[in-house]
């Protein structure tokens, strides 16, 4: 059976925040672009701060940690952003690192968004992955629309994180 591997998207997913942060700190007018305008994320620097929250959330709810409200941060200054999502993401490599087969595949339940959920660690942790990798395409598409280019190629078949 052909697989992709977590450590295949978590690199992919490596490879876009880091085109992502430079892209950033070379417009950081950019983290102003509307996305949701009126709605909880109403500019791709919000967009970015969810991303980044909600890795941590998923990897509090993993960990059986109470959960974060919120970054801290105010989602229009890419630098501290980007560092704050780095060091989730370092976290997230560590219990992955820590993880065994059985754990990934043991069926738990989680409180998400107010419903139970009955579902692996596994399931959990390619989710995360998932859902930062839909929000970066739809952040390619505000910059876009706002007139910049977005940073290199985005599709998985230009990443090195696979062969």
């Amino acid at each position: 059976m052909l697989t992709l591997s977590f450590d295949e998207l978590l690199g992919y997913t490596m490879e876009e925040r880091d085109k992502w942060r430079r892209f950033f700190g070379t417009h950081p007018q950019a983290m102003d672009t509307p996305f949701q305008p009126g709605g909880r994320c109403a500019t791709v620097g919000k967009l970015i701060d969810h991303i980044f929250l909600i890795e941590r959330r998923h990897l509090q709810r993993l960990q059986g940690e109470a959960l974060a409200d919120r970054t801290g941060l105010t989602g229009n200054n890419a630098p501290p952003l980007f560092d704050y999502g780095a060091s989730v993401r370092r976290e997230l490599e560590q219990y992955v690192r820590e993880l065994d087969e059985d754990d990934a595949a043991e069926i738990r339940t989680f409180e998400i968004q107010d419903q139970q959920w009955s579902l692996s660690a596994r399931k959990l942790l390619g989710h995360i992955l998932m859902h930062e990798i839909r929000h970066w395409a739809q952040i390619a598409l505000a910059v876009r629309l706002a007139g910049l280019e977005p940073p290199g190629e985005h599709d998985l078949l230009y990443s090195r994180a696979l062969r």
